[in-house]
């Protein structure tokens, strides 16, 4: 799924930030839009729901399997109800079995029958609601077993249920064809991953229980179905009024993987030999203004891209498989890889050059590659339980990325990996309760949801990127191709791919300079362990000796309480060799202490991680740092590469935040950024102040923060300007797009005169904004409007036919000032009125709180007036945990928990997690009086004056050797005999080195 957990839900900013509370204002960019179902991001939620999942068992057992399925959902739109009869051919797998369990979960059960051949066996069966079971029980005896012979039974069962409202199972969606319909129509569609398939169908909702399926779908006859693959034929039904789609057998799949759509929808299709291959399908409006061109283009250019990375084309998979992209309004995934009918949110499908902005386009890019890449990754071969879904996730991330780079290179998206993946990963997994990549303890449908998270999407894709470089490309690529055919129609455990890629690495050499090194025991350190290293670095400037210490990081006291050793591929480029694009690996750490040599003698600075191609930060002793610091303000800073400085910038940021360096330190290292141009350092540095804003909201260090950052943004905002410039590149363009916002919140005036100009044009001459600017153009005209500029924003809203441009329009229309047009907008959110849809009520919930800093109280007391509408809207407390945290005083918070505790009746179960957040809110006021002191010394005493004249010892006259790349893991490092430099002297060394080890 893409996603979300896609990974959808919502995350602010690149950074998605996990870890921290909402930045101060609400314009900041979606850039990790959560592509599939509702990404788990809630950290101690996780940890409760791990430890109750254990304490009952989830799991189907193994003692049965299904071999073949025949379903007939019949779906009555007008009186939004399902019908339906599976029979289950099935088989037992073991003697002596009487019970046969699958999943059934909300849905009446007409009728249960089991047979073999023609005889009825007699049996009884109970559904257990706790476990989701369905168990039918043979009156007597057992199952007939035959392991050469398997003997096949026909389970038969008969269900009906309501058509669901939760955008799970099989639910029904509302739309409008054009704005201006008055009244709205109805379609059904589906969402059946992670553990949905049982409340459309009984059935083994377990994605290691693959079958083939017949499916026939009855529907009214003014509508059109779809499902998995081509229709076979469509015949008259005995229910007048209706038809029946009867669809080709399908591949063996897992049910997760199942779909279907009935709307009157129309379609865009290709086809080859008189077959349908490719199709999109949505509103028949949006078809008719060629919404869906670029998506149906650019998506047969990945999926034949992926037929060569894979060397399995898509349609030789199987005679019956199409490959239909479908729009559906209400979806809370965000995008779906169902084989052969993949589902989008419409937003994330259709694209208007006109109204559709570059973030929005490519988005539409990456998640169609993420989907896409799941037709080998996930569907082909599958996960074999959720536990280990990185094997999904992970390289679906992975290819959203790369994959789109191969076809659409100009998006930049191998640069914005860094940001938007990498960095979001360190983020969360540096939480000392992150879970695992591969990690056993689940079974729940709510532990389940805990493993579409941050860590198994991004960090996933982190270490499929990290391995790649480990073997090189080549490589790599041969390893995954034996994984895939190894595996293909088939179910897959983490070592499969392991020794896949081994067995790809060692045939080519690609790891034979590392020694007695194991890929398999390489790969399991990152996978069945959590968290990951920061490498501490001594380097002796006189030797080039480098020691080199691992500890595990953590966010919250730099260090984690229970240390780990991981095993690491490191690469490092120096002042006298700054080639960083040599990404193949120097030397393998596995010790918590290495010395590795740097090659070269002298003060000059050292790199590690080169393109952050490792998942690890990198700390250096002092007058390492210095150095590093004189190269980054120098003329010839760009010889550090653009994704190491955006490195160097995310890590300083955390390292302050952890308590490993002082803000101080980290200021005088990020002050670089006043002549930084490139996307990823400023993207970096977007992500770590709007952190610490938030935390500095309601100081007097904040303004005083805003306007240094404003400064050192000066150069490159001049360079970008605040309108479009022809013939640009969309990088440019879209760092502009991230980097506004940010000026309009500093109250640059520049900025907010542009947005002004911008909006008063729109508004009295329709002038329309251009599409990259109107993310910040909205927000501000609003912060300097009147309340007749929202109505004109909303009326807007409403008579728009792209949907990019609606979801625009929520993401800002909270930026006005105004309590009366919030309270309106607040309004149209709680009520079901078909105005916003119920998959967007957090995107403009959050638009409204964060727009301004005044916005706070407007929606608290919102919220307290109407608490049993906005529960009801969004079936849980996080408006109200969301406005806890832009709670700036002791005294707003101590006021909110005086109304908590007179209101706990009505808010019920949500009550006690209300007063968490508001302790957690009350600790992190505490955090500003630890930095205090830091902080003014920073901003009255400015950056540190760092010259080559004052950091460089004596200068070296003899190079030295360096060595064949090897594996250098002494027991105890031999510490050198002369002083480290002029700075370090032998004692701070061997007192930094026991620190780093031993505390």
């Amino acid at each position: 799924m893409a996603t979300f957990r896609f990974f959808l839900l919502s995350a602010a900013f690149i950074c998605a930030n996990a870890l921290s509370n909402p930045p101060v204002t609400r314009n900041t960019i979606f850039l990790d839009e959560k592509l599939e179902g509702q990404i788990f991001e809630n950290i101690d939620d996780y940890e409760n729901i791990a430890k109750n999942a254990v304490q009952l068992n989830y799991r189907l057992p193994t003692t049965t399997r299904p071999v073949h399925y025949d379903i007939l959902w019949a779906v009555d739109i007008d009186r939004f109800m399902l019908t339906g009869r599976v029979e289950i051919q099935l088989v037992a797998t073991q003697a002596n079995v009487a019970e046969i369990v699958i999943h059934s979960h909300d849905q009446n059960l007409t009728s249960v029958q089991l047979q073999l051949g023609t005889t009825l066996i007699p049996q009884t069966y109970v559904v257990d609601s706790e476990l989701h079971f369905l168990r039918v029980r043979l009156a007597t005896g057992s199952l007939q077993y035959n392991a050469q012979t398997p003997i096949i039974y026909r389970l038969i069962i008969e269900f009906s249920s309501e058509l669901r409202n939760d955008m799970y199972g099989i639910y029904r969606s509302w739309f409008r064809n054009t704005p201006s319909q008055a009244t709205v129509s109805w379609m059904a569609s589906t969402q059946f991953q992670a553990t949905s398939a049982r409340f459309a169908f009984p059935c083994y909702d377990e994605p290691s229980f693959k079958a083939t399926f017949d499916i026939v779908i009855r529907r009214p006859t003014s509508y059109r179905s779809w499902s998995c693959t081509r229709i076979r034929e469509t015949r008259n039904s005995v229910i007048p009024n209706y038809q029946e789609d009867v669809y080709h057998t399908t591949p063996v799949m897992s049910t997760y993987l199942l779909a279907l759509v009935v709307a009157q929808y129309e379609s865009m299709s290709v086809t080859q030999n008189n077959l349908l291959t490719y199709e999109l399908i949505a509103r028949e409006s949006a078809i008719r203004e060629r919404q869906g061109d670029y998506a149906l283009e650019v998506g047969q250019l990945l999926t034949e891209s992926m037929n060569v990375h894979t060397g399995i084309e898509y349609f030789s998979i199987h005679p019956n498989l199409k490959m239909t992209h479908a729009a559906i309004p209400d979806f809370s995934a965000g995008a779906m890889e169902n084989w052969g009918l993949i589902t989008y949110r419409e937003a994330y499908l259709m694209y208007d050059q006109n109204n559709t902005n570059d973030y929005f386009k490519q988005l539409i890019a990456y998640i169609l590659s993420h989907e896409i890449a799941h037709m080998w990754f996930g569907n082909l071969v599958t996960c074999e339980f959720w536990d280990s879904l990185w094997l999904n996730e992970g390289f679906a991330r992975y290819y959203q990325y790369f994959l789109t780079h191969w076809v659409e290179d100009y998006m930049g998206l191998d640069t914005r990996f860094i940001n938007e993946q990498m960095h979001t990963a360190l983020l969360f997994d540096s939480s000392e309760s992150a879970h695992p990549l591969t990690n056993p303890n689940i079974g729940s449908p709510a532990s389940v949801r805990t493993m579409f998270s941050t860590i198994s999407y991004n960090k996933g894709a982190a270490i499929i990127r990290m391995t790649e470089h480990l073997l090189g490309t080549v490589v790599h690529t041969d390893g995954l191709r034996r994984y895939l055919n190894e595996r293909r129609f088939d179910i897959a455990a983490p070592i499969h791919l392991f020794r896949a890629l081994e067995t790809a690495g060692i045939a080519a050499g690609a790891l034979s300079q590392y020694g007695n090194f194991s890929l398999v025991e390489y790969y399991r350190s990152w996978t069945e362990q959590s968290g990951h290293p920061i490498l501490n670095v001594q380097v002796n400037h006189q030797t080039g000796d480098m020691i080199i210490t691992q500890r595990r990081f953590s966010i919250n006291t730099g260090y984690a309480a229970s240390n780990l050793n991981y095993i690491i591929p490191i690469t490092f480029a120096t002042a006298a060799n700054p080639n960083f694009n040599d990404l193949k690996p120097s030397h393998i750490l596995s010790r918590a202490v290495t010395v590795v040599n740097r090659g070269s003698i002298g003060d000059q600075w050292v790199i590690f991680n080169k393109q952050q191609t490792g998942f690890y930060r990198v700390n250096y002793d002092p007058y390492t740092w210095d150095l590093i610091v004189v190269a980054l303000r120098g003329a010839n800073r760009t010889l550090i590469h653009e994704y190491n400085r955006a490195q160097i910038v995310d890590d300083v940021f955390q390292f302050a935040r952890a308590g490993l360096m002082s803000y101080s330190r980290a200021f005088n290292i990020l002050s670089f950024l006043e002549n930084e141009t490139e996307y990823a350092p400023w993207v970096a540095a977007l992500t770590g102040f709007n952190w610490l804003r938030n935390r500095l909201a309601g100081t007097t260090y904040l303004t005083r923060l805003e306007a240094q950052i404003s400064r050192w943004a000066t150069n490159v905002m001049t360079q970008l300007g605040y309108t479009p410039v022809t013939g640009e590149t969309f990088m440019r363009s879209y760092l502009r797009y991230q980097l506004a916002p940010l000026m309009c919140n500093l109250n640059v005036a520049a900025c907010r005169n542009a947005a002004t100009t911008q909006f008063r044009a729109l508004v009295t001459i329709g002038t329309p904004v251009p599409v990259n600017s109107r993310n910040w153009v909205y927000c501000n005209g609003l912060r300097d409007g009147t309340v007749a500029d929202f109505d004109f924003l909303w009326q807007r809203y409403n008579e728009h036919n792209t949907y990019t441009e609606k979801i625009l329009l929520l993401q800002t229309l909270g930026c006005t000032p105004h309590a009366v047009s919030l309270n309106r907008f607040l309004n149209e959110i709680v009520t079901e009125n078909f105005v916003i849809r119920p998959q967007d009520y957090s995107v403009a919930f959050n638009s409204a709180l964060n727009g301004n800093e005044g916005n706070t109280r407007i929606v608290l007391e919102y919220i307290q007036n109407n608490l049993q509408a906005v529960l009801n809207a969004f079936g849980s407390a996080s408006p109200l945990t969301s406005v806890i945290s832009r709670l700036r005083t002791v005294a707003e918070i101590n006021q909110f928990q005086t109304w908590a505790n007179q209101n706990q009746v009505a808010l019920g179960e949500y009550y006690q997690g209300i007063t968490e957040s508001t302790n957690s809110v009350r600790q992190s006021l505490l955090w500003v009086g630890t930095v205090q002191d830091d902080l003014d010394d920073y901003f009255v005493n400015g950056d540190a004056v760092v010259t080559p004249s004052t950091v460089t010892s004596p200068p070296v006259t003899t190079p030295v050797t360096v060595a064949p790349p090897q594996l250098v893991e002494p027991e105890s490092p031999n510490l050198p005999d002369s002083a480290i430099t002029s700075v370090l002297s032998v004692t701070a060394l061997l007192l930094a080195f026991v620190v780093n080890v031993f505390v």
